[in-house]
């Protein structure tokens, strides 16, 4: 299995977000089908233990890059560093999330999520789909959100940026399947991540599943290629459902609020 991944899909992997959380659990994961790696994020002392890590254990090669995707010149810094790679597996999973009242969020914050969640991600998907074009095949995962599916209130901003993932993921597969370049969107659904710490939000108080970064990224990577959207979780995959196929968007709206008033803490109200 590992050898056809590899084939498929080249020499080395770009994984963003590789610190922590389902970045760290993907690149784990893609590591062991035998490609290099190339861990992206900003704090360069956990990439690198990420990326000793991932040496001891796998015995593959790792490239460590320390940039902010929120910015230009971090976005510059991916596509300078690991030009003379070839690369053939590119994993968007860097993302940040904010809640709370829409009014009453720091507008400087949704734009920076604008920046990560959209922005890096139509630039670093458009450097290498051409370069992938190029050899005739590679993968791109990107990473969405269970809230990319539904109307998700007090996380407005972050799950209009995680549609566009889904859209924009779910649109290229078409346009880019023919070109030998496989796309799959990821849309885990509450994780036990950093991201979802100190967040305000007491998921327990509420009936959705919780999941490790390594059970969402042990699935992704089993169905990458294999299927365009991949929600980790069977109660996820319900949830996506009955927002798709069984209840009104503006009924959901109004359900998904009332729950998230129980959970949110009543500042960010």
């Amino acid at each position: 299995m590992g050898n056809t991944f590899k084939n498929s899909y080249g020499e080395w992997a770009v994984v963003t977000g590789a610190n922590s959380g389902i970045g760290r659990a993907l690149a784990f994961e893609i590591a062991e089908k035998g490609l290099n790696i190339v861990l992206v994020a900003r704090r360069t002392p956990e990439l690198e233990e990420v990326s000793n890590k991932i040496k001891e254990k796998y015995k593959v090669s790792t490239m460590v890059i320390s940039a902010d995707l929120t910015e230009q010149n971090g976005i510059n810094d991916v596509i300078g560093k690991t030009d003379g790679l070839n690369i053939g597996m590119l994993v968007l999973s860097a993302g940040i999330e904010n809640n709370g009242s829409f009014i009453k969020n720091d507008l400087e914050t949704e734009l920076k999520v604008i920046q990560l969640n959209i922005v890096s991600t139509i630039k670093l998907t458009f450097h290498f789909a051409k370069k992938m074009e190029s050899f005739k095949k590679g993968g791109i995962m990107l990473v969405a959100s269970l809230t990319a599916h539904m109307p998700s209130p007090y996380f407005s901003n972050y799950a209009a940026t995680k549609s566009y993932v889904l859209n924009f993921g779910s649109s290229l597969y078409a346009e880019l399947k023919p070109k030998g370049i496989d796309i799959s969107v990821l849309s885990p659904g509450v994780t036990n991540t950093a991201m979802s710490e100190n967040t305000g939000i007491d998921w327990t108080k509420s009936k959705v599943q919780i999941m490790s970064p390594e059970e969402v990224a042990k699935e992704a990577i089993n169905h990458f290629g294999k299927k365009l959207s991949i929600i980790p979780g069977t109660g996820n995959r319900l949830i996506a459902f009955i927002a798709k196929k069984i209840i009104s968007t503006q009924k959901l709206a109004t359900t998904n609020q009332r729950m998230m008033q129980k959970i949110l803490n009543p500042s960010k109200l």
